[in-house]
C-alpha cells in the first residue's frame, strides 16, 4: 500500500510537470481548462468597450487610462482644470507634480467590486497562499477567475487536489479557508470608507501606491476617477481605525481624486 501511495503521488506530481511543458491539461477538476495565449497590449489607452484586469462596475471606455502595465491601477479625468488656471500656467515646466513634491489632495474614497480576472488572481492572492510555482500556470490554465475562485461547487477540495495538485490535506484546509475568507470579509460596491483634505510627498511612501502614479500625471484643479486593485492600494492587510474595517484584506478600492496644490 505504502508503494502504491508513492506510486500515486509520483504521478500526480509528473502530470503537472508535464503540464507546465506542453501547457496542455487533461481535465481532472471542476473547470474545462482554458489553453488560449493571453494577448498584451502594450498601448497605455484602453479601446472602446475593452475588458481588462481591474474590472468595476464602471463602463470603460477610452477615456480610461492604464497606469500599470498589469491593468493593477486605472484613471480618467472627469474634471479639467478651470480655464484660468490652465492659463495661468500654460508652458509652465511644473504643470505635472514630480517625485518628492509635495501635494495636497481632496478625494473620497469607496469599495468598488472585485470582478478578479485570472490574471488579478495571480498578481495580488495567489503570491501570499504559500503553493508551488507552478500554481500560476494552473490558474491560467483552468481560467480560474474571480467567480471560479468563490464559488464553492467549482474551487473545492477535490479541485484543490486533482486540479492544482495540493497534496497535503492541511495546505487544502488553508486555501480553501482563505477562500472563504475573502467571501466573509468582501463590502458592498460602493460603500465609502474615507473623504479628506491630504497634504503628502509625493512618491516617498507616504501614500498609497495608486495615489502616486495618478497624481504624477494630473494637473491643478484636474479632478479623477481612480480604481486600484489592492496590491496598489491596501493590500492583504486592508485598512483599520480604532479596530474598525475599513477596508476589508485585498478590497478593490475607487477613488475620486482633485489635485488640489502643488508646493
Amino acid at each position: 500500500k505504502a508503494q502504491n501511495a508513492t506510486m500515486m503521488t509520483s504521478s500526480i506530481i509528473s502530470l503537472h510537470l508535464i503540464l507546465a511543458i506542453v501547457v496542455t491539461v487533461k481535465v481532472i477538476g471542476a473547470f474545462s481548462p482554458n489553453v488560449t495565449p493571453l494577448k498584451t497590449s502594450t498601448s497605455s489607452h484602453l479601446p472602446q468597450n475593452a475588458l481588462f484586469s481591474t474590472k468595476n462596475d464602471i463602463d470603460v471606455s477610452n477615456e480610461w487610462t492604464l497606469l500599470t502595465d498589469d491593468g493593477g491601477v486605472k484613471m480618467r479625468i472627469i474634471s479639467p482644470p478651470s480655464t484660468a488656471a490652465e492659463e495661468e500656467e500654460e508652458g509652465d515646466s511644473t504643470l505635472y507634480p514630480g517625485k518628492g513634491k509635495d501635494v495636497t489632495v481632496d478625494y473620497v474614497g469607496s469599495i468598488a467590486a472585485r470582478n478578479w480576472s485570472v490574471n488579478d488572481i495571480n498578481a495580488c492572492w495567489l503570491p501570499e497562499q504559500g503553493l508551488t510555482p507552478l500554481a500560476p500556470e494552473l490558474f491560467k490554465a483552468f481560467n480560474i477567475d474571480g467567480k471560479k475562485l468563490m464559488n464553492p461547487k467549482k474551487f473545492n477540495k477535490q479541485f484543490i487536489f486533482e486540479g492544482l495538485g495540493v497534496l497535503k490535506e492541511a495546505k487544502i484546509n488553508n486555501l480553501v479557508k482563505a477562500v472563504q475568507d475573502l467571501a466573509l470579509t468582501e463590502k458592498k460596491s460602493g460603500t465609502v470608507f474615507d473623504k479628506n483634505r491630504f497634504t503628502f510627498r509625493l512618491g516617498k511612501g507616504m501614500s498609497i501606491q495608486a495615489f502616486d502614479l495618478a497624481l504624477a500625471k494630473m494637473k491643478v484643479g484636474e479632478t479623477a476617477t481612480l480604481v486600484s486593485r489592492c496590491d496598489y492600494a491596501y493590500g492583504k492587510k486592508g485598512l483599520r481605525s480604532a479596530g474598525k474595517v475599513l477596508v476589508p484584506p485585498y478590497a478593490t478600492v475607487e477613488f475620486d481624486l482633485t489635485l488640489v496644490e502643488i508646493k
